[in-house]
């Protein structure tokens, strides 16, 4: 019995009918192609949340309004913030503080945080820059490498 089974299950010779040339199957043609999406979305319905925007003005692009002289922007003058170069810093021993280097109009000064000289107000010393206010200006100013 179980030599009967094997041979059935691996079928012999006997078994497989004689190819004929009706009898093959052609494979049908794919070319994965992505199909053109045909679906439309209807978004013509009521804002479920009752959110309804509605523009009070009119755009107007920004060049037209420059063209035409309408809107006169402020033009702010370079400002030359050469004269203020940030040297280094060194820390106090005593109190833990830093000390910043700042050279001002070649004039070396040492700040710490919150002074003033000069009418330059040292806000931040972070090591490698310093944040700086001068008339009212803010500004950082990184260290100056050594030459």
């Amino acid at each position: 019995m179980i030599i009967y089974r094997i041979f059935d299950a691996s079928g012999g010779p006997d078994d497989d009918p004689a190819p004929t040339a009706n009898t093959r199957q052609k494979e049908a043609y794919n070319d994965y192609a992505i199909p053109k999406d045909t679906a439309r979305l209807l978004l013509n319905y009521r804002d479920p949340f009752g959110i309804i925007k509605t523009k009070d003005t009119a755009e107007i692009p920004l060049k037209k309004l420059l063209h035409k002289g309408a809107i006169n922007l402020p033009v702010k003058p370079a400002f030359n913030w050469s004269f203020i170069q940030y040297s280094g810093y060194i820390r106090n021993p005593d109190s833990k503080k830093l000390i910043a280097l700042v050279t001002i109009n070649g004039k070396n000064e040492m700040f710490s945080e919150g002074e003033i000289k000069d009418n330059v107000k040292l806000i931040r010393n972070f090591r490698d820059s310093i944040k700086i206010s001068f008339n009212g200006i803010t500004k950082f100013i990184a260290i100056k490498p050594a030459t």
